[in-house]
């Protein structure tokens, strides 16, 4: 009888970090899903109005102004990760002879996905009207 609970007990502690590890993980996503959008100009003007609550006749007026910012912040994200490169480029040069080749593949790996990462997030951003 006393085993039937000790393992009642340890089956709902389980469940509990299961669904806790779940749930944070979902709330995490969702985070970063916000954070990525102000990338688009849709998702910079949806958080932008979201934070305004402007009326319909404000809207009209401010879509103009806050695209022009929105294109304005998308060239700064580009100069941010050219700057970015060229650091990392730097870093890779320095530490290149220290690492053995699985070490090297694994760099090379990470910085391809990063690189189709930004692509898509270009190919994104041009797409938009």
């Amino acid at each position: 009888m006393k085993t039937k609970y000790i393992l009642l007990l340890i089956l709902t502690l389980l469940m509990g970090i299961l669904i806790g590890s779940l749930v944070t993980g979902r709330f995490t996503r969702q985070r970063v899903d916000r954070i990525k959008s102000w990338n688009t100009r849709e998702g910079f003007r949806n958080h932008i109005f979201k934070i305004l609550q402007p009326t319909e006749s404000q809207v009209l007026q401010l879509i103009p102004i806050i695209d022009e910012f929105s294109d304005r912040h998308w060239l700064l994200m580009k100069k941010n990760w050219e700057t970015q490169n060229i650091l990392f480029n730097e870093m890779d040069s320095i530490i290149i002879p220290y690492l053995n080749d699985e070490q090297f593949q694994l760099l090379l790996d990470h910085k391809e996905k990063v690189h189709k990462d930004r692509e898509e997030k270009q190919a994104q951003r041009n797409s938009e009207p």
